[in-house]
This record gives C-alpha cells, sequence and structure tokens, in this order.
C-alpha cells in the first residue's frame, strides 16, 4: 500500500475515558483535524461538527478515545504490527480492532483499517479510509476491540469534504504543497507567482471504481474528479487560482492531489492563505482547513510585509541548522460581551507572547510565523478546542532559551514583569485570563496597553496608552541581557473602527450571514502598520459560570492581515464559511475582533546568543456576534 505522507499522528486533540469498553470521543478529517465529534460533557449527547467535520466517501479519517486497539508497546519496529502491510488487498482488522459504520437503514460498511494503537495509556487513536460505497448521510460508528463494542458515535457522510495535509500533521500552518519534482515547498524553498504546484489531501470525493479499492491502487494513471458533481475552487491569499487537476495521486488510496498555478497577483510572503472549496456544481460548497504557503517573486527566502525576512536567518540556518530568535508580542484583547439575556459586559486581556528559541528545520517549516498571523491580504482559520488562540503545534518543535527568569515590560502606564515559562515568556499583565471570574465578572488588574479611569473593572477606557514600550532581560545561561524597545505611534492611538456600530449592539446580538462578505471599514492607524481582521465562532453553547470546565469547547478563529491605508476589507464568504453557525442560548456565539497591527521592530544591538529579535503589538477591539 501506497502512501505518500504517513498519517500516524497523536496530537493529544481528545482526552480519553479509562474503561474497559472501547470509548470513542472525536472523529475528525484525517488531514484537516477538524472536529467532528469532540468529547461531551458526561451524560449531555452534546455532540458537535464543525462546517468541514463531516468525512466524504473514499477518505481518510480519524477517530481519537480509549480502549480501542492493543497498546503501542505490541506495534514493534515501523509500527509493523498496529499499521497494514505495504499491499493489497486493505484489511479491515488490524490486531482485533475494526471499524464499522451504519448509514440510516443500510447495512453497515467495514471501514479499511491503516492504523489502531492505545498510543498512551488514556489515548488510543485510529486511522482508516472510509470505503467510497459508504452511503451519503447521519449515521453511527462503532468500534470493537477484541469482542467489546464501543457505544455508537454520530457521523456524517458526504460526497466530498476537502482536508489538506499541513506540515505539521495537525490540520493548519504550512500545507504538504510541493512542486513539481515533489519538494516541499518552506520558506526557503519559496513558490513564485504563476508557478504550478500541488497541493495534498484527502476527502474530494468517491474513487471512480469502488468495486476495486479494496483490491488495487485506484486511478493508476490519475483520475480528475471534477464534472457534473464536484466542483473544486482553490483559494491563495484570497484569490482565486487556475486549478488544472483535482483528483486521486495516481494509485495512491484516499490520498488526493490538487494541481494548481499561484495567481500571478498575489501578494508574496511566508504565509499565504490556502483554502480549498468542494461541492457540487451551483450548489453548497464546503471549505477546508486553511494552510498557507510561502511566496517571493523570484523563488528566494520568503519576505512578510510586516518585517519578517526570512534573510535574516538564512545563514544561521545553512551554517548551523537552526537559528536562535526572539519574537516579543504586545497584545491586547477587548471584548464586550453579551454574556446571556443582553447583559453586556467588559473583558480585557492584556498580554506578553515572547517565544524566545531555537528554531531547527522542523520548526521554521512547520510552525504558523514569529507573528503568528498570515501573510498581508491574507486570512488564517483555525480550529481551537477552549477559548482561542488555536494551538500552533509547529511551536512544539522549537528549543526554548534562557534570557533570565522573566523579563520586564515597561510602558506609558506602567511597568510589569513577565516570568519565563516551559514555551518562553508569556505572561498577563492587564485585565483578566477568559476564567469565569474574568469574563463574567469583569475583574482583573488594571489595563497595561488602554488608558483607564476605573481599577479592578469594569474598566473606563479613554484611549490606546502610546508612546514607547520598553522590554528588557537581565540575560541567563543562553541569551544575553537585552534591551528593545517598540514605538506605538499616535496614529495607531487614533485607530477609528468607523462601521463599529453594526456590530456594537447594547439591545441585543447582531446577526451576520456567512454567505455574505463581511465589510470592515477603519480610518487612522500607524500607516506602516496594519489592521488584524479577527474572527471566532463555536459550535458549543457557552454559559457563565461555566458547569463543565473540563470540556474544551470546539470553534474556529480566523485572522485576516490588512494595510493600514486601505481602510476597508472584505473577509470573504469562504472565509466566513469555515466558521461554524452560532447556537442559540450561547452566552459567547460569536465575535468581530478590529484592531491595529505593527509592523516588526527589530531588535539592534542584538544580544549574544541571538541570529534576530522582533518585537509587534497587536490591540483588537471585540463585539459579540451571531454568525448566520
Amino acid at each position: 500500500m501506497k502512501t505518500f505522507l504517513t498519517v500516524i499522528v497523536s496530537l493529544g486533540l481528545a482526552a480519553g475515558i479509562a474503561s474497559a469498553q472501547p470509548t470513542i470521543a472525536q472523529i475528525s478529517n484525517a488531514a484537516s483535524a477538524s472536529l467532528s465529534v469532540p468529547v461531551p460533557p458526561i451524560g449531555s449527547g452534546d455532540w458537535a461538527t464543525l462546517p468541514n467535520g463531516a468525512i466524504a466517501q473514499g477518505s481518510y479519517f480519524s477517530i481519537y478515545g480509549n480502549g480501542l486497539a492493543a497498546d503501542v508497546s505490541t506495534c514493534g519496529a515501523g509500527y509493523a504490527n498496529c499499521i497494514w502491510p505495504p499491499h493489497f488487498p486493505l484489511p479491515t482488522q488490524i490486531q482485533g480492532t475494526q471499524v464499522s459504520i451504519t448509514i440510516g437503514t443500510n447495512a453497515p460498511v467495514l471501514a479499511f483499517i491503516e492504523f489502531a494503537a492505545q498510543v498512551t495509556p488514556t489515548l488510543a487513536q485510529i486511522n482508516a479510509v472510509l470505503p467510497s460505497v459508504t452511503p451519503v448521510g447521519s449515521g453511527t460508528v462503532t468500534v470493537t476491540y477484541n469482542g467489546l463494542m464501543s457505544a455508537p458515535a454520530p457521523i456524517t457522510v458526504v460526497p466530498s469534504s476537502f482536508g489538506a495535509f499541513a506540515l505539521s500533521q495537525a490540520g493548519s500552518g504550512p500545507g504538504t504543497i510541493t512542486d513539481a519534482n515533489y519538494n516541499a515547498i518552506t520558506p526557503f524553498h519559496t513558490a513564485t507567482p504563476s508557478q504550478a504546484l500541488i497541493l495534498w489531501g484527502t476527502g474530494l470525493g468517491p474513487a471512480p471504481d469502488p468495486s476495486t479499492e479494496q483490491t488495487a491502487g485506484p486511478c493508476p494513471s490519475g483520475c480528475d474528479l471534477r464534472g457534473p458533481l464536484l466542483s473544486v475552487t482553490v483559494w491563495v491569499g484570497n484569490q482565486q487560482a487556475n486549478v488544472a487537476y483535482a483528483g486521486r495521486a495516481p494509485g495512491y488510496t484516499a490520498e488526493d492531489e490538487v494541481v494548481f498555478t499561484v495567481p500571478s497577483a498575489v501578494t508574496a510572503g511566508c504565509y499565504v492563505s490556502v483554502a480549498v472549496q468542494t461541492g457540487p456544481p451551483g450548489g453548497t460548497q464546503v471549505t477546508s482547513n486553511f494552510t498557507s504557503l510561502a511566496v517571493d517573486p523570484n523563488g528566494a527566502p520568503c519576505n512578510d510585509a510586516d518585517g519578517v525576512n526570512m534573510n535574516d536567518i538564512a545563514s544561521a540556518v545553512q551554517s548551523k541548522g537552526s537559528a536562535n530568535v526572539a519574537s516579543i508580542g504586545l497584545l491586547s484583547q477587548i471584548w464586550y460581551v453579551n454574556l446571556d439575556q443582553d447583559v453586556f459586559v467588559q473583558w480585557i486581556n492584556d498580554t506578553v507572547a515572547a517565544p524566545i528559541g531555537t528554531f531547527g528545520s522542523v520548526a521554521l517549516n512547520t510552525f504558523s510565523g514569529f507573528t503568528e498571523t498570515p501573510s498581508v491580504d491574507s486570512c488564517s482559520a483555525s480550529a481551537f478546542l477552549g477559548y482561542p488562540p488555536p494551538i500552533d503545534y509547529g511551536l512544539g518543535y522549537a528549543i526554548y532559551l534562557d534570557a533570565g527568569p522573566a523579563l520586564n515590560i515597561q510602558g506609558p502606564v506602567s511597568s510589569q514583569a513577565v516570568n519565563q515559562t516551559a514555551a518562553g515568556y508569556n505572561g498577563l499583565v492587564g485585565g483578566a485570563t477568559t476564567a469565569n471570574g474574568g469574563v463574567g465578572a469583569q475583574q482583573g488588574t488594571t489595563p497595561f496597553y488602554w488608558l483607564s479611569t476605573a481599577a479592578g473593572g469594569p474598566f473606563n477606557i479613554t484611549g490606546l496608552a502610546t508612546g514607547n514600550y520598553m522590554v528588557t532581560a537581565p540575560g541567563g545561561k543562553d541569551v544575553s541581557a537585552f534591551s528593545g524597545t517598540i514605538d506605538v505611534p499616535a496614529a495607531a492611538g487614533a485607530f477609528v473602527w468607523t462601521n463599529e456600530s453594526t456590530f456594537d449592539n447594547q439591545v441585543s446580538t447582531p446577526v451576520i450571514p456567512r454567505d455574505t462578505p463581511l465589510n470592515i471599514t477603519w480610518t487612522g492607524g500607524d500607516p506602516q502598520g496594519f489592521v488584524d481582521i479577527a474572527l471566532m465562532g463555536s459550535t458549543t453553547v457557552f454559559t457563565f459560570p461555566d458547569t463543565n470546565p473540563s470540556y474544551p469547547e470546539p470553534g474556529v478563529y480566523i485572522q485576516c492581515i490588512v494595510p493600514a491605508g486601505a481602510g476597508s476589507f472584505n473577509v470573504p464568504s469562504y472565509v466566513l464559511q469555515a466558521l461554524p453557525p452560532s447556537l442559540s442560548g450561547s452566552a459567547l456565539p460569536g465575535l468581530v475582533l478590529v484592531g491595529p497591527a505593527s509592523a516588526v521592530t527589530k531588535m539592534s544591538p542584538l544580544p549574544a546568543g541571538l541570529d534576530a529579535a522582533y518585537l509587534y503589538y497587536r490591540f483588537l477591539t471585540a463585539y459579540t456576534v451571531q454568525w448566520q
């Protein structure tokens, strides 16, 4: 059995429940990791599906849970006993594990199992192919292991729901996109405008001849699946790309490739967004997970308009295989939230995020960038559990450095220390966290980035605290003492979200359609900077206080970065379609967040131990909305 890349991953997205009986916690598209069956509160039956969480006929899917398979210790070298052998026919059972799908009153269908193992004491994972003969519709999945059957878990089977592979194997960040010679596109091996590329994924649709799917590789010479039942649209940097082929990778089971051309007018950058829409021509189109692509006009190391240039570290990466980088973000969000029954409250979260670490090629090729935003004129969309922001799994490959026990942040209002953590220097410097006491009771410390006339909350915000922010470190065993300054100019303080009243409704929560571009307008902002437009939606009914804080609510977080001088931006409808429609009764159905964002300031001189250092800011204001 040929596979282009492994889809054996242990993401820890679902928490297992120790039990003798097999327990299904989550089902997802194996490429996109789009949540289909998150862990429910015990006894609630509250299963939720993201818009692209349905499973397509003939595609890879993953099941997470507990007690679903043999212990990973029995797998042997290369998972020999827990993965299908490299030949046909495809197995429907591995080490006593079998997966059955029942749609309506149709006869059960056995999945082709690619991998099955209990990978930790509380987490089992199965990767499988949903046979192309599986009927379309709603139904259930059961897993049987050594004669014990799990309780049924819901599943929705559709003709097409594409998931793009990501280099992080977590469904977000840089995509598994190659040139014509199958070399992966990376920040140092970039694509050029008008170049033809191959996007790899799963879920375009059923094999042309389902009857042979188990016994032979479908489409040995390729098979474009587009036609009367399927259209495929590729968006690159919010521009539509030309698609030359969309079908099975020749001879590969369940793996698809989409051959497209990078639009000639795309805005270059390291994290140019890529998304795919599939569906019947003229019918409902499903937006895939979002990945990204590095584009440079000359094929050189990529350079983002915000000032992060991979040429800053190219020589270090070439000479030693890694670079030591500090990325220090001053971040703020102010939410004006309709908690329940039109009770509007204010929540402020002022933080510093400063991953100071060694970034090797794996981290640089898989993470979402030193500022964790898409490239300019692009939009990203990532699934999360709990509260945003989503986890950047690529950062898990960074090795964090010691620059001292804490950073000190001196701003126009006050000074705050940010302690060292296992993932760099991160901490709250004003307002409150998303815990119940912060959002529900409006508690917290005095805002750090904002001028206010009250302490303890709610805060009467009178404006952005503009001026210089100085970050200092005492130095540690890896990085010497340093001091860096970033200016928040008066122009950033003069930023005005001019159609804010569309969302700032103190009577009820505005209803925003997802099938129409969402217009955002503004004046002001640093003319050398940008505007960050973020959107959030969840599949779960949030309540305050949270009656089950251990249940990680699923949702989607979108970010679009545009030049401040543009004055307006329409969030495309294909981007909005990545958001789940809001559930009635939720205290937090959705958010629209808008505010000024900076270009990076490069620290100079660099301290000993670092090859590059960046400072940047993003200050967002948000209102509650309902996505329709």
